[in-house]
């Protein structure tokens, strides 16, 4: 069997929508899809010879998707989840992307957002992309920050995505007030973007081996990956001032749904996942700086709890 083009990573939950599954499988050209369940969850009956659907050994963000990533075996990689739509020319757009940047690690697909249950938004004809190739390029404007920047594009050119500003220096501010070098032009997630599977292998391997602690001993966490390994890779690979990607413009290449009223978004402690970016690259300020921003975040936030319940 051939190298699949892309892999499309999904780890999933039980009850996940019929809709969202016969949406997926519309997607067309050589792609895998490898579905993650939880441990004990039966597989969906689906028929799709490109449908590859694993049970990880524990439930959990980071061990489902990991276990998808690891077993992925095309040239490029997305990761999603079973409440976010994927455009059917998500292959081409793989293609072409890199036959036009060979050297760029990245490309971030532009995204729109939808209440719950609104299918018909959903279901919308997506916007054709065959004139990517003669896209313009454009710099990312200083003055805006990361979130507002990366997520949504909304003029029609290709915006560079530097790499993450690694090398900056220990900032002691942190000790008492929210970190400022995430903003900026740069981004910090893995997720919803393509990657070029070739950087990502090495670096699961990394993140595996800095999670030993001794002997059979491992440090696993169960959630937040998604900066994790946005920002170990960047620092595996780093070089200063290098473009990694682009965004891509509006209209969306992805559609985001709500999650159902019954899937309440709980708040994650993701210093104990990102703990492990330091055992690897103690020689970035940057990294200090969100360890300690998230440390001194999580203080605050137990000290109002604990007030709050007193």
């Amino acid at each position: 069997m051939s190298q699949p083009i892309l892999s499309i990573v999904v780890p999933t939950r039980e009850g996940f929508a019929e809709h969202w599954l016969n949406e997926l499988v519309k997607i067309k050209g050589d792609v895998e899809f490898i579905l993650v369940h939880p441990p004990g969850m039966k597989k969906h009956p689906k028929v799709d010879e490109r449908l590859q659907q694993i049970n990880s050994s524990f439930r959990g963000e980071i061990i489902q998707r990991m276990t998808g990533m690891l077993n992925a075996s095309g040239k490029y990689l997305l990761t999603v989840n079973c409440d976010e739509y994927l455009t059917p020319d998500i292959v081409q757009i793989a293609t072409d992307y890199f036959a036009a940047f060979p050297d760029s690690w990245v490309v971030r697909l532009s995204r729109n957002n939808f209440k719950f249950g609104d299918k018909s938004s959903l279901d919308k004809p997506w916007a054709d992309f065959s004139q990517l190739k003669s896209m313009p390029i454009c710099p990312m404007s200083e003055d805006k920050k990361q979130e507002t920047n990366l997520s949504y594009n909304a003029g029609n050119c290709l915006l560079e995505i530097p790499i993450a500003p690694l090398d900056t220096k220990f900032d002691f501010g942190c000790f008492f007030r929210t970190r400022k070098d995430h903003h900026g032009i740069h981004t910090e997630n893995f997720d919803k973007k393509i990657w070029k599977n070739e950087l990502l292998q090495p670096t699961l391997q990394d993140i595996l081996e800095t999670m030993k602690i001794f002997g059979p001993v491992k440090y696993v966490p169960f959630w937040c990956l998604d900066r994790l390994l946005g920002l170990f890779i960047q620092a595996k690979f780093f070089k200063k001032g290098k473009i990694i990607g682009h965004l891509l413009p509006q209209p969306e290449q992805i559609r985001i749904e709500e999650n159902p009223p019954e899937y309440k978004k709980s708040r994650r402690f993701y210093v104990f996942a990102e703990i492990l970016l330091l055992r690897k690259f103690q020689n970035y300020g940057y990294l200090w700086n969100l360890i300690v921003d998230q440390i001194r975040g999580s203080l605050v936030r137990g000290f109002n709890f604990a007030f709050r319940r007193s």
